[in-house]
């Protein structure tokens, strides 16, 4: 169960970084972009985090395919 919790936080940590570096890219207009490089820096970090998870997830068999187009639950 603590992995789901992880996995959702980490989804809408991403959401809120690509959120302010779009906000930081409109605000800056052009002027350095020091700010929304570094916004979708900690953005590509939350992903790769959230892949590793995820994985994590699959691998250990918290996580699994449910989707009854799945070749896992054919008869």
């Amino acid at each position: 169960m603590w992995l789901k919790i992880i996995i959702v936080l980490l989804f809408i940590g991403n959401l809120v970084a690509l959120g302010s570096a779009l906000y930081t890219l409109l605000v800056d207009q052009g002027r350095g972009g020091k700010r929304t490089a570094r916004m979708l820096l900690v953005r590509v970090s939350l992903a790769a985090l959230l892949l590793l998870f995820i994985a994590y997830g699959f691998w250990s068999g918290d996580l699994g395919l449910n989707a009854p187009w799945s070749a896992v639950h054919a008869a």
